[in-house]
């Protein structure tokens, strides 16, 4: 885990919020110290190269918050995908016959708890890795059953039924972690911090230049691209935050209904 992902969203957007608002005002003093050398009341200063570095700005934050949402849909879609894949599975058990239907029920229902624990753990490490070690031992053990269960030709329509069904149930999980696992590289955050300050900085020198300075418009600035970057955050961790994963995991909690 990075640096940044140790930290929370929240803390991060307001100290961005208040860094860039200091740097509008360092900004909009330098501004006004070079006024005084020039013995000035304004200049003529271009502020393209300000529009060009705003513009690059937003584009920039565009572009990362389209990556976080993307992402987002993704783990999403693969919580509702696995659910689906465990539910076609419990529903081929019924091919066995009565005792060997019993067992892998038995084993599937274990197995749905060991998968919303592991959601449940958010961003407890040992209680994630506790819970891959379950899902593991029962995956173990519903394809030995599976397997075994195969060597008898009585069990011929149920087995070519039920392997798929498994083999995508199991790899699903690979999915899942990879998916979380896949976030906004920390290096563009940071090209978005830097961005940020820097347009901060200069919205306030070119100000100071102008004459004449809107301090609402600034702070709002400031408010706004700290909320995107908060947001974006937020889209990127699926374990915490405002925005979560939880309607997509009621998918998978109702996969206690099987079991009733």
């Amino acid at each position: 885990m990075s640096y940044l992902n140790e930290i929370d969203a929240w803390k991060i957007s307001l100290i961005l919020m208040f860094v860039t608002f200091a740097l509008t005002v360092f900004g909009y003093k330098l501004g006004k110290l070079k006024l005084r050398k020039l013995k000035a009341t304004t200049s003529t200063e271009s502020s393209s190269s300000f529009g060009s570095l705003s513009g690059l700005l937003f584009l920039l934050l565009a572009f990362t918050f389209s990556m976080s949402v993307t992402r987002y849909d993704t783990r999403r879609q693969i919580i509702i995908e696995e659910a689906n894949t465990i539910s076609t599975a419990i529903l081929r058990a019924d091919l066995y016959p009565e005792k060997e239907r019993e067992s892998f029920r038995n084993d599937f229902k274990q197995y749905v708890e060991a998968r919303i624990n592991y959601y449940n753990a958010g961003r407890d490490i040992e209680k994630i890795k506790h819970s891959n070690r379950q899902s593991q031992a029962i995956s173990t053990n519903l394809w030995k059953r599976a397997s075994g269960l195969s060597r008898d030709y009585s069990n011929t329509d149920a087995t070519r039924q039920m392997i798929p069904a498994l083999n995508e149930m199991f790899d699903i999980t690979t999915t899942r972690a990879a998916a979380e696992k896949a976030k906004v590289p920390d290096s563009i955050i940071w090209l978005l911090f830097l961005l940020a300050g820097i347009a901060s900085f200069y919205s306030g020198y070119l100000a100071a230049l102008k004459g004449n300075i809107d301090w609402l418009i600034e702070f709002v600035f400031c408010i706004m691209i700290s909320i995107t970057i908060l947001f974006i955050f937020d889209l990127d961790r699926p374990f915490r935050g405002f925005v979560t994963l939880d309607e997509s995991n009621k998918s998978m909690i109702e996969l206690r209904n099987y079991f009733n």
